[in-house]
C-alpha cells in the first residue's frame, strides 16, 4: 500500500487521463476545386486513442452546430481515414468532423470543419507551392444606383484556414463578411467600400470601390449638387525629412533646420509618422534612408523630403552629405532616382519626393550612378523646389530663416486636393513672390492616376507595424524629479526637436526658506566624447524659454545633438548656486543624470532610428539671404560650425559659411542667394 500523501497524487493523475481532450481543432478552408489539403486533429487523454473522420452525408441540408455531437446529424465514416491527419483532395465542398474514443468507448468530437471549394477559379491566380495565405477571387465592384435602391458587395477569397473579413466604409471598420447588402440606399452610405481578408498566414486587400446615388437624375432636379469626389485611403504615412546644414568642406546653410522642423508640424497634423534629421554623413544618410524603406509596405504613403547642397546632372539628382569632400562626385552624395526605384518596390500606393535643393549642373566629366527606369506605377510625384540649371532660394527674417518653397509649401501642405493639384498652388505662389521672379520657378513632375491626397485617411492594416498615435507616443518621455542634499528640488524635462537632436529642460520646484538665490543650470562634461559638440547652456536671464507644449519656462537648457552618433550612456550635470540664510555663505552642489544608451536609441541610434518622431520649433520668413553665404549683416568670421553643428545659438538659427572657388556657380546679387 502506497502512503496516502502519495496515493492522492497518483489518483488525481489518474482522473485526469481519463479525459480526453482535442488540443487541435481541424481548421476550414477554401480552396479551389482539385487542391490538396490535410485537415488535422490532435488529441490527449488515456492511452490507446482512436481517432475515425467522418463526412457530412450529402444528403443532409441543415446546418450542422459549431460544438456537434452528431446525435442528429447523418454522417459517414470516411473509410481508412483513423490517422490524427486526414488528406484529401477537395473535388466539392464538404463538413469534416473527427471523432476520438479511447478503449473503454468514451469518445469526443471535434468542431466541424467545413472545405468550402471555390470553382472557376482563373488559371494561374494559385501560384505554385500556395501555402494558403489569402488570395481575393472575387473583386467587389463599384455601384451608382437610385436612392433607397438595394445593393450588395462580395467579395471572395481562398485560404487556409479560411480567411476572416472585415470591410471598411470611408475609412471605418464595418461589416464582417463575405457580403454587404444595404436594402435602402440613403447619401450616409455613399462613399468608398474596401474589404480586408486575412487568416494566421498573412492579409490582403481588396480594391476601393464607390457607392453613388443615381447623379444624372439627381442633377437634373438639384442642379446644385455636386458629384462627391473619389476617396482614397492610406494603409499607413511615412516621411522621413533630412535638413543638412552644417557642411565641413562647403558653405553652411541657413534655412533647411528649420524648414524640416516646419514640414514635419504639418505632416503629423495629416497622420504621418515623421522621421526628421538633421546633419547627417553619407553612410547616416544611408543608413536612415533604408530604415525608412523598412517601414514603407504595400498600401503606405511614403514621402521624402530633403534641403540642402544638392545638384542635378543629366535628369539625375544628388544630394550632398555633410561629410561630402571638396570637389564632390556622385559617389561621395546620394542618388534621389535611386530612393525612388526602392520606395517604388514596396508597392506603396503614393510616392512624394520634395527636393528643396538647387539643381545646377555641376561635375559635367563624373560617371553616372546606374539607375533602372521608374516602374510605370502611376503613384509618384516629384516635387522640386526650382527648375533645371536654376537655384533655390531662402528667406531670412532677423534670426529666422525659410526656404522659398517651404515658405509656401506649409500654407497649402493640408489642403485636401490631389498631391499635385496642391504643388500647383505652391508653384503658382513662388511665381507671384517678386524676390524671386525670374530666378526661380517650382518645377512638378508626376505619374499619379488618381486623384491621392496627403490628407487621405488612413485605414491602418492588421500587419501595419505602425500608427501615428503609437509613433507619436514614443515622443512622450518622462519628467525626472531630482532633489539635492541642501533640500532642493528641480525636475528635468526632455523634449524632442528633431529625432536626432533634443532639449533637455531643467526647473527649480522647490527651495527651502533657509535658502536664497538659487541658480541652476545644466551642461554635459563628456559632450566631445559623445559628439554633443552644439550642447549649448543658457544663463538664467538668457534661458526663460518655451518649457514643453504647457506654457511652463525653464532655468535652464542643455541642446543634445547628433544622437545618431551617441554609443554609451550620456552624462548630464546639473549645477546648483544658492546662498545659504544661516550661515551667510555662497554655496554650489551639483548632480549627475545618466540618460542611458537604450533610452537615447528611442530617438535615433544606428538600430532603432525610427523609434521616434520629432517636435515642434518655431520659424518665420522675411527677406532673402543666401543658403551658400552670409548676409550683409551677418559677422561669419568668428564662426565657423562643423557638421554636427546645427546652427543654432541661444535657441536661434544662426549661420556661418565657409567660401568654395570649386562649387557650382552662384548667384552674386545681394539680396537673393540660392542654395546649392
Amino acid at each position: 500500500m502506497c502512503p496516502l500523501g502519495v496515493s492522492s497524487r497518483l489518483c488525481g493523475c489518474a482522473a485526469m487521463l481519463k479525459e480526453i481532450v482535442i488540443t487541435e481543432q481541424p481548421a476550414c478552408a477554401r480552396v479551389p476545386k482539385d487542391f490538396p489539403i490535410t485537415l488535422r486533429c490532435r488529441a490527449q487523454g488515456p492511452p490507446s486513442l482512436h481517432y475515425q473522420w467522418l463526412q457530412l452525408s450529402e444528403f443532409y441540408k441543415g446546418t450542422p452546430t459549431h460544438f456537434c455531437t452528431t446525435e442528429k446529424v447523418p454522417y459517414e465514416e470516411i473509410p481508412g481515414a483513423n490517422k490524427p491527419d486526414l488528406h484529401i483532395v477537395a473535388k466539392q465542398t464538404h463538413l469534416y468532423i473527427c471523432r476520438v474514443n479511447d478503449e473503454h468507448h468514451k469518445t469526443l468530437y471535434s468542431r466541424w470543419a467545413k472545405v468550402k471549394v471555390l470553382k472557376d477559379v482563373p488559371r494561374g491566380l494559385v501560384p505554385p507551392g500556395w501555402e494558403g495565405d489569402p488570395i481575393i477571387v472575387t473583386q467587389p465592384a463599384s455601384a451608382e444606383v437610385m436612392s433607397q435602391c438595394p445593393v450588395q458587395f462580395q467579395c471572395h477569397a481562398l485560404g487556409i484556414p479560411a480567411p476572416q473579413y472585415q470591410w471598411y466604409h470611408n475609412g471605418l471598420p464595418t461589416k464582417k463578411s463575405r457580403l454587404i447588402q444595404i436594402k435602402a440606399v440613403k447619401p450616409g452610405d455613399c462613399g468608398s467600400y474596401l474589404c480586408c481578408v486575412s487568416n494566421v498566414r498573412g492579409e490582403r486587400w481588396s480594391a476601393p470601390v464607390d457607392l453613388t446615388i443615381g447623379q444624372d437624375i439627381i442633377l437634373q432636379a438639384l442642379p446644385t449638387v455636386k458629384r462627391p469626389k473619389e476617396t482614397y485611403f492610406a494603409v499607413g504615412k511615412v516621411a522621413l525629412l533630412i535638413g543638412n546644414n552644417g557642411y565641413l568642406n562647403h558653405p553652411n546653410l541657413l534655412a533647411p533646420m528649420v524648414d524640416v522642423s516646419e514640414l514635419s508640424v504639418f505632416l503629423r497634423k495629416i497622420g504621418f509618422c515623421v522621421v526628421s534629421l538633421v546633419d547627417l554623413t553619407r553612410e547616416e544618410m544611408l543608413r536612415a534612408v533604408n530604415q525608412f524603406l523598412d517601414l514603407l509596405d504595400q498600401g503606405v504613403y511614403g514621402l521624402f523630403y530633403y534641403a540642402g547642397h544638392g545638384y542635378e546632372r543629366s535628369g539625375r539628382n544628388y544630394m550632398v552629405p555633410v561629410d561630402a569632400p571638396q570637389p564632390y562626385r556622385p559617389e561621395n552624395c546620394i542618388s534621389v532616382q535611386k530612393i525612388l526605384q526602392q520606395m517604388q518596390d514596396r508597392k506603396t500606393a503614393l510616392n512624394v519626393v520634395l527636393l528643396d535643393t538647387c539643381r545646377k549642373w555641376y561635375n559635367s566629366d563624373c560617371a553616372l550612378s546606374k539607375v533602372t527606369p521608374q516602374k510605370p506605377l502611376g503613384n509618384t510625384v516629384y516635387g522640386y523646389a526650382t527648375s533645371e540649371n536654376a537655384e533655390a532660394y531662402e528667406v531670412q527674417d532677423g534670426d529666422f530663416s525659410s526656404g522659398i518653397f517651404m515658405t509656401y509649401l506649409k500654407k497649402h501642405i493640408m489642403d485636401d486636393k490631389k498631391v499635385t493639384h496642391m504643388l500647383e498652388a505652391v508653384l503658382e505662389d513662388i511665381g507671384d513672390d517678386p524676390l524671386v521672379k525670374g530666378k526661380q520657378v517650382m518645377e512638378i513632375r508626376h505619374t499619379l492616376k488618381e486623384s491621392r491626397s496627403l490628407t487621405d485617411k488612413v485605414c491602418p492594416s492588421r500587419n501595419m507595424r505602425l500608427n501615428s498615435m503609437q509613433w507619436e507616443q514614443h515622443r512622450n518621455l518622462p519628467r525626472q524629479k531630482v532633489k539635492f542634499s541642501c533640500g532642493v528640488e528641480v525636475e528635468l524635462r526632455f523634449q524632442s526637436v528633431f529625432s536626432n537632436l533634443i532639449h533637455a529642460f531643467v526647473k527649480l520646484t522647490y527651495t527651502p526658506a533657509h535658502l536664497k538665490d538659487t541658480r541652476v543650470h545644466l551642461y554635459s562634461p563628456d559632450m566631445a566624447e559623445h559628439s554633443l559638440t552644439n550642447c549649448t547652456k543658457l544663463d538664467r536671464d538668457d534661458s526663460m524659454l518655451a518649457f514643453g507644449s504647457d506654457g511652463e519656462k525653464a532655468d535652464s537648457m542643455l541642446r543634445l545633438s547628433g544622437l545618431q552618433k551617441i554609443q554609451n550612456d550620456v552624462i548630464i550635470k546639473i549645477d546648483l548656486h544658492y546662498t545659504n540664510l544661516t550661515s551667510g555663505m555662497h554655496a554650489q552642489d551639483n548632480l549627475d543624470h545618466r540618460i542611458p544608451t537604450t533610452w537615447v536609441a528611442r530617438f535615433c541610434n544606428k538600430d532603432t532610428a525610427f523609434m521616434n518622431s520629432d517636435h515642434e520649433l518655431g520659424a518665420t520668413n522675411g527677406c532673402c539671404l543666401p543658403r551658400t553665404q552670409c548676409s550683409p549683416t551677418t559677422n561669419c568670421s568668428d564662426n565657423k560650425l562643423g557638421a554636427n553643428h546645427p546652427g543654432y545659438a541661444s535657441g536661434m538659427p544662426i549661420s556661418v559659411q565657409s567660401k568654395s572657388s570649386s562649387e557650382p556657380e552662384e548667384n552674386d546679387e545681394s539680396d537673393i542667394f540660392p542654395r546649392s
